[in-house]
């Protein structure tokens, strides 16, 4: 029997946001470094709310870089965002299927719904729970678990795919089945290293194990 929910992270699941992300931490935290940051320095963090990110890198001054990454990030966003491969023909299927769809991002809700908007994929979704609607986010279940109560749906009846351990970590704490992206840029053995209860080479791939349950 299919999963009731499917629960899908946004940045590097849905909408391909790596090259924006590692380019708003390097411009951001160039001046104040003296050099640039690594991508591998960066992927830690994925997944993660931005002021954490910012916090490990410059503890002293991760409130006064918000504002720089966040206008940087405005600034470039359409022009360095795609949609990944077969979201929506994935998407598509499972709502066919009568699947009730969310996603659940520590990214905040604006960013969020433009680039759910520009690719045309909010209608797919009953609820988008993102950074302000939650006081714990990924690793905890917080989000999670108010995702499925938008959608109705019980913690065995669910699955999650995300592309950082915490989104793994945050599924498994609340319950819920979990799924790895494998196109991620996220080091696989990382992803791996999170123990998801399934890792998916594509979004065909997960489709179907969501359809199978």
């Amino acid at each position: 029997m299919p999963y009731a929910g499917v629960l899908f992270d946004f940045d590097g699941t849905l909408v391909d946001t790596t090259d924006l992300v590692i380019e708003s931490f390097q411009y951001t935290l160039r001046p104040y470094l003296g050099r640039e940051v690594k991508p591998e320095e960066v992927y830690p963090f994925f997944g993660a709310p931005l002021r954490e990110g910012l916090f490990a890198f410059v503890p002293d001054k991760a409130e006064e870089l918000l504002p720089v990454y966040r206008r940087y990030t405005n600034e470039h966003f359409e022009e360095k965002i795609k949609l990944c491969p077969g979201v929506r023909e994935g998407l598509g299927r499972l709502k066919k299927a009568g699947l009730k769809l969310g996603v659940v991002t520590s990214r905040m809700r604006k960013t969020t719904l433009r680039g759910l908007e520009i690719f045309d994929l909010l209608h797919f979704f009953v609820t988008v729970v993102a950074l302000e609607d939650v006081d714990n986010h990924k690793p905890g279940p917080e989000p999670v678990r108010k995702a499925l109560r938008d959608l109705g749906v019980a913690a065995e009846d669910a699955i999650m795919i995300g592309d950082s351990p915490l989104d793994i970590l945050a599924a498994r704490a609340a319950g819920v089945k979990s799924a790895a992206a494998g196109w991620s840029a996220v080091p696989r053995a990382r992803l791996l290293a999170a123990e998801p209860d399934f890792s998916v080479e594509s979004m065909e791939e997960f489709v179907e194990i969501c359809l199978a349950g």
